[in-house]
């Protein structure tokens, strides 16, 4: 919700469907997806009153959180912006995962994300 705001401030394009409620039932998966000038941006947010959140580990049944293998999940990303032909698009165009982290003082932090679903370098849109 604060992450998708803040980029579409920067110019980047919401192409997900916009939730209103964090706390909703049933909302899981890709927090936003967004484009900018032909690239695809897959953001997951966090609260985190830490400057070093984590992503949720693989698990027997889900791949590593922002990893490539969860993203490419069966209607994941299709789900997120509610287009398959679109969701294609992107994973054949390829695509940028970013960690937007905020903190209690409304600090935003971004995080490069590698396609094993690490946390890397911080990334400034």
């Amino acid at each position: 919700m604060a992450t998708d705001l803040d980029l579409a401030e920067k110019g980047y394009i919401p192409l997900h469907q916009r939730i209103d409620n964090i706390d909703a039932p049933g909302h899981n998966g890709i927090d936003a997806v967004m484009e900018k000038n032909g690239q695809y941006f897959i953001v997951e947010s966090k609260f985190s009153s830490t400057t070093t959140p984590s992503l949720n580990p693989a698990t027997s049944t889900l791949p590593k959180q922002m990893s490539d293998a969860w993203i490419k999940r069966q209607g994941e990303l299709a789900n997120a912006i509610g287009n398959a032909d679109l969701a294609d698009d992107i994973i054949d165009a390829g695509y940028t995962r970013v960690l937007a982290t905020h903190g209690p003082n409304g600090n935003k932090i971004y995080k490069l994300v590698d396609s094993l679903g690490n946390i890397g370098n911080v990334w400034t849109p």
